[in-house]
């Protein structure tokens, strides 16, 4: 019973020394791969074919170069500049007017905002573009505001614009009427 236990104990590092000593003496030509069929009728492929199927032997070509191959030293150092070349660039802007997408954004915000205040006057929309009006001072350049875009925002309020004045022709209502006035506005402000 006792010699029972210690066999099962040491039977892993048994059969991964008996696997370990058949990788290192079979050749690489002499690996024959197999295929057949499980009791499922799933195809299946192994170094072995089993004893109670009939399996056929899969001719597998160039086995001595299949593989991963490394790069050489040159190679390497050729990567590595590359890399760096690729993070020192400098990489274009969100838009192509070389501003920030932030800056680009605070001035969409602030455009629709002050829009917005020439028909419905609220004192939070007052304050949220007085701070908007700071933020685009301290973070963006000098003369941000009175910039013209030609980018995807300008062609996403054209889209819009489209959109809703051919919704009105059938389907009149205050509010798209008011919408339309506001992106005329905002793509007269913003857009080239």
């Amino acid at each position: 019973m006792l010699n029972q236990l210690k066999l099962r104990e040491q039977r892993p590092a048994i059969l991964l020394l008996c696997a370990f000593i058949f990788c290192i003496t079979i050749e690489p030509g002499q690996a024959g791969v197999y295929r057949w069929e499980d009791d499922n009728g799933k195809t299946v492929f192994g170094d072995t074919p089993p004893k109670d199927k009939t399996a056929t032997t899969v001719n597998i070509e160039n086995t001595e170069n299949s593989g991963t191959q490394f790069a050489t030293p040159e190679q390497t150092k050729d990567i590595e500049r590359d890399a760096k070349n690729r993070r020192h660039k400098k990489v274009p802007s969100a838009s192509r007017n070389n501003i920030d997408s932030y800056c680009r954004r605070y001035i969409s915000e602030l455009n629709k905002v002050e829009i917005y205040l020439q028909h419905t006057d609220t004192q939070r929309d007052r304050l949220k573009a007085r701070d908007l009006r700071k933020l685009i001072t301290k973070e963006c350049a000098g003369n941000v505001l009175t910039k013209k875009f030609d980018d995807a925002r300008c062609t996403r309020y054209r889209k819009d614009l489209s959109k809703t004045e051919i919704f009105l022709e059938h389907t009149p209502n205050p509010r798209d009427e008011q919408k339309v006035k506001d992106l005329q506005k905002q793509i007269a402000r913003e857009c080239r």
